[in-house]
């Protein structure tokens, strides 16, 4: 397992996959900094209204870009792990080693994670850059913060069993990076539907505003889909691994 795990480090380092993980969370920061840099005034006045501070309310802001990100970023950083050994036809050379095709499996899902690993501590940083450049007053929240950054990622664990069975079956990339776009789409439609699990990023967060949309509210369903996206997640990933042993590849 070690071997190929270090095996699949030196790809990774020459696909610039790092990059690609920046790219999305880059977009979530430049997002909310342009929006409370240039609505400075009135993103105040809504966090007043909501009774709550400028930090909560950029939480809270920060979590509506963060929906459309997660199911995105998911998608791809699975093809552009897998696509490495599609493109090189390189499964046979691999299925030749004395590996199992598990442990091939594993790694590529390992570093799927340290990915979005990457990519919510880089939130992490922009959310706190965003407050501090524009001194927001008050204690900076740091658990709320990084609740906000990790829990969409925690709770997308299906979404990323899933997203790597599909890419590590399929030759043609362009089929797991469309059911990703159909995803992040479709979730903020039928985010109410909560036993499909491509709504769950909408649902992983710690805080929610109140059905009048007049106070912040501690999100009272994430035991729930923390405990379903586990279950789902385990049986996608289990699935997955059992039919990429059995699958030719080519």
């Amino acid at each position: 397992m070690r071997e190929i795990i270090m095996g699949d480090r030196l790809k990774f380092k020459r696909s610039k996959l790092l990059f690609v993980a920046t790219i999305f969370p880059l977009f979530v920061f430049i997002m909310n900094f342009s929006d409370f840099y240039f609505r400075s005034d009135f993103n105040r006045k809504m966090a007043q209204e909501l009774h709550t501070s400028e930090w909560t309310f950029l939480v809270l802001s920060s979590h509506w870009a963060m929906f459309l990100m997660v199911p995105l970023s998911i998608a791809i950083f699975a093809s552009k792990i897998v696509n490495i050994e599609h493109e090189a036809n390189t499964w046979k050379i691999l299925f030749a080693l004395p590996i199992s095709r598990y442990s091939i499996y594993l790694s590529k899902f390992i570093y799927l994670l340290l990915l979005c690993v990457f990519s919510a501590t880089f939130i992490v940083g922009s959310i706190l850059f965003i407050g501090l450049s524009l001194d927001f007053n008050g204690p900076i929240p740091w658990g709320l913060i990084l609740k906000q950054a990790f829990y969409p990622y925690i709770v997308s664990f299906p979404l990323m069993a899933f997203q790597l069975w599909i890419s590590m079956v399929c030759q043609n990339q362009m089929i797991p990076i469309s059911l990703g776009v159909i995803f992040a789409l479709s979730g903020f439609f039928l985010q109410n539907i909560k036993w499909l699990f491509w709504v769950y990023p909408i649902w992983g967060t710690p805080i929610l505003t109140s059905d009048k949309f007049n106070e912040v509210i501690i999100n009272t369903d994430l035991s729930f889909f923390f405990n379903m996206s586990f279950i789902v997640g385990i049986f996608f990933l289990i699935s997955g691994m059992i039919h990429f042993s059995k699958k030719e590849m080519r």
